[in-house]
């Protein structure tokens, strides 16, 4: 029977099928004589978010390790040059897709319909008509959505956004075959789905390439009032350079539910006032643990890891030289 160690807030009747099939170990339950008296043992970790318990010298005495299934969908947090290279790391991809889907809708319709900035200013509306403020509002049918990563989340705000009566563009290594989006890829790609979206939403795992993908010269090909949404990660956007570029062209914005680490943790509020531009808008990283609040993500990475108990084929496994 596999050791798996648990490492995260997991609840232990949600691993109950999983208890079934292989002796698990909660870290929080141990201390770190037993742990270290377990690592030689361990065959697979299931963890949330990389615990600072486990330090690069315990890692390296994990010699039977050889898989890593992580409970959330990006696997960025996972230390990959001190993991042996045979050791299989898996993803939670598809496990939120519906949640953050749903989320970076509620993002991307609050910056289109103006709905934070009329809100903050009700002392505003008596200065212009219904007219004039009912100009500001962006109606979606017949624009161009561009959803650059077309994982579960990406192809979730597609398919809203096809029922918008949008144009929708694709950004992805992968195949796109889905009816009435068209797919884009590489240099070329990415230039054109920048440039011709009014809306762009950022659904991409934070890899090697992808970290400030979106800098000052991108953000300079998108459209002056284009609305930038960020459900992925912080790092894939340039912080610098996209507060520069709010400050420049008040009609652009930018709202995101992810943001730039600082000392190993999201920093809220970021280093740079944000909150203080009206074409901004930020929430608290949310979107993932509405999902986590309602049990899907953690069944799909259990799901995954009774798979490696039984020697079945495991599914999201992420290539490490995205990573490394």
């Amino acid at each position: 029977m596999k050791n798996i160690l648990v490492a995260g807030p997991f609840a232990k009747e949600d691993l109950a099928e999983l208890a079934g099939s292989a002796k698990l170990h909660f870290l929080r339950e141990m201390g770190k004589e037993d742990v270290e008296a377990l690592l030689p043992s361990v065959d697979c970790i299931l963890v949330h978010f990389w615990p600072k318990e486990l330090t690069i010298p315990m890692v390296a005495k994990m010699t039977r390790l050889s898989f890593v299934q992580s409970a959330l969908a990006g696997v960025n947090h996972i230390p990959f040059r001190d993991l042996p290279p045979d050791v299989i790391i898996s993803s939670n991809a598809g496990g939120y897709s519906q949640e953050v889907g749903e989320y970076a809708w509620g993002l991307l319709l609050a910056a289109a319909k103006r709905i934070v900035k009329f809100n903050a200013a009700p002392e505003e509306y008596g200065l212009k008509s219904p007219l004039e403020l009912g100009k500001e509002v962006v109606v979606l049918r017949g624009r161009v959505l561009g959803v650059m990563g077309y994982g579960g989340i990406g192809s979730s705000v597609a398919k809203v956004g096809a029922a918008f009566g949008m144009k929708v563009r694709a950004f992805s290594r992968k195949v796109v075959d889905d009816k009435g989006v068209t797919a884009l890829s590489g240099e070329l790609g990415l230039k054109e789905i920048l440039s011709e979206s009014d809306v762009v939403v950022l659904a991409l795992p934070l890899t090697n390439s992808t970290r400030k993908m979106i800098g000052e010269a991108q953000l300079g090909m998108m459209k002056k009032d284009a609305i930038l949404v960020n459900v992925a990660r912080a790092e894939i956007v340039d912080q610098e350079a996209v507060y520069a570029h709010l400050l420049r062209n008040k009609s652009f914005v930018y709202t995101t539910d992810v943001w730039w680490l600082k000392d190993g943790k999201e920093a809220i509020p970021p280093d740079l006032p944000f909150f203080g531009l009206e074409n901004f808008i930020g929430t608290p990283h949310v979107a993932g643990p509405s999902a986590v609040a309602h049990g899907a993500p953690l069944d799909n990475a259990v799901d995954n890891v009774l798979r490696f108990a039984r020697g079945e084929a495991l599914k999201n496994v992420v290539d490490r030289a995205d990573y490394v």
